[in-house]
């Protein structure tokens, strides 16, 4: 009959022995890193569900041009076709010849010869021009170089102041005529003598509205 060695049974024990303790640390290990595992992704779940819940970001707003608009200028209104606005005449007073009177109308008309009536140097300067007499006697000298002619109605209801008298004598210091009585005159047996010397017309917008005439020596 045999008997076991002491020494063997000590040394299996102690194998036995660190064996089991190997595995207990590799299994403490193992539950360790588990743990460790199961943290990170609880972690990494939170972290998912935090943003979830967050509010998105509001768009940046684009940038704009922060200088002042001019308003577009106001178009002027078309200018209206204005009404012609009637510029009075200034009256005009001229010598002139009667060289015809129209009475066929409600309205008398005269037919005018412009002249120039000149005295003193002008008188002797266009006497020398035309080859007359130079200085021209009695001081005038008149001028009739434009031909021509225009007719004017006469102002109903004007006075005539004539130097001749009914008889065709000369009047100097000149006497008044009603238009018709005038009119009579100048168209009547003695109408050369009213004729004979020019008349001093004043003429405004184109009417006759005074008659004078003039005394020749």
């Amino acid at each position: 009959m045999t008997t076991k060695d002491p020494v063997t049974k000590t040394t299996l024990w102690v194998v036995v022995a660190v064996v089991l303790a190997l595995a207990v640390g590799a299994l403490a290990g193992w539950f360790a890193r588990s743990g460790e595992v199961q943290d990170l992704e609880d972690r990494i779940a939170a972290s998912e569900e935090e943003s979830a819940t967050d509010e998105p970001a509001a768009p940046a707003e684009p940038e704009t041009d922060t200088a002042p608009v001019e308003p577009p200028a106001e178009e002027e209104p078309a200018e209206e076709d204005e009404e012609p606005v009637d510029v009075p005449v200034a009256a005009e007073r001229v010598p002139a010849i009667i060289t015809a009177v129209d009475t066929s109308g409600s309205t008398v008309r005269l037919e005018a010869d412009y002249i120039q009536f000149l005295t003193g140097d002008e008188a002797a300067d266009a006497a020398t021009a035309h080859g007359d007499e130079s200085p021209p006697p009695n001081d005038y000298y008149i001028v009739n170089d434009n031909p021509a002619l225009r007719e004017f109605p006469v102002q109903e209801g004007i006075s005539v102041v004539t130097v001749v008298n009914d008889d065709g004598t000369s009047d100097p210091a000149g006497h008044t005529l009603t238009l018709d009585e005038w009119v009579d005159r100048i168209t009547g047996p003695n109408a050369d003598a009213f004729r004979s010397s020019f008349y001093w017309i004043t003429v405004s917008e184109a009417t006759i509205t005074t008659i004078e005439q003039q005394y020749l020596p």
